[in-house]
């Protein structure tokens, strides 16, 4: 006797991931385009959606999923549009965008005016190694570790805590050693000597940072943010 296999619907749509797909749909000029989601079958289901959308435009699709480690977005095949299918993996897509200069699609709060698009702008961080590797922050890049750091002003100082956070007046730097904490805004690049492994939360992702020479400094374009009302 045939076995009967049974076919199971696809997940529903959220209002929010509906109105997303729907702005993409309409946005002209993108072939490639980078899906940051969760591992839920919610996302997943997004993710089909976008899918069939690119393949309309006769366009590629790149899975970012899991998010790329500190100074792994230089690896990865660049698109011409990022698009997040949940409010939680703004700050991600937003480092990718901000790596490759594109326009970053995220799902907004709910409203009346379901689809409609607010642009803004974030700045962001631009991290490079001294093997010149690069990465990006867009809101805090913070180093738990003995590290030694200096903005140019002045011999180094050690830190037993980093942070780096951009601004839209430009960036700030924050440090902790022997219980005093220091937060200043940095004019010039912020150069950080990692002697061994420590631990990193960039945009709120655990990294380790291995040892090395780091350089932060502001970058010149602040990535655009597209919010879709839900």
């Amino acid at each position: 006797m045939a076995s009967t296999l049974m076919s199971h619907p696809a997940p529903a749509l959220r209002r929010d991931q509906r109105a997303l797909v729907e702005a993409i749909r309409r946005l002209p000029d993108f072939r490639t385009v980078a899906v940051l989601r969760g591992f839920d079958k919610s996302s997943r289901a997004t993710k089909d959606a976008l899918l069939e959308v690119v393949r309309e435009r006769g366009g590629h699709l790149v899975d970012l999923t899991p998010i790329p480690g500190l100074g792994e977005l230089s690896a990865t095949p660049q698109a011409d549009l990022v698009v997040a299918t949940n409010r939680a993996l703004t700050a991600a897509a937003e480092r990718c965008g901000a790596m490759w200069n594109v326009p970053v699609v995220v799902p907004g709060e709910i409203g009346e005016d379901s689809g409609r698009l607010i642009r803004t702008h974030q700045p962001a961080v631009l991290i490079t190694r001294d093997n010149g590797r690069q990465d990006v922050v867009v809101r805090e890049l913070r180093l738990l570790g003995r590290v030694a750091w200096t903005d140019g002003g002045g011999r180094a100082r050690d830190a037993e805590e980093l942070v780096l956070r951009p601004t839209a007046e430009g960036m700030v730097v924050t440090a902790v050693f022997a219980g005093v904490t220091t937060t200043r805004p940095a004019a010039r690049a912020v150069a950080v000597e990692v002697g061994e492994d420590v631990v990193a939360e960039i945009d709120g992702q655990p990294n380790l940072v291995v040892p090395g020479s780091y350089h932060g400094r502001l970058t010149t374009r602040p990535v655009c943010r597209l919010s879709v009302v839900g």
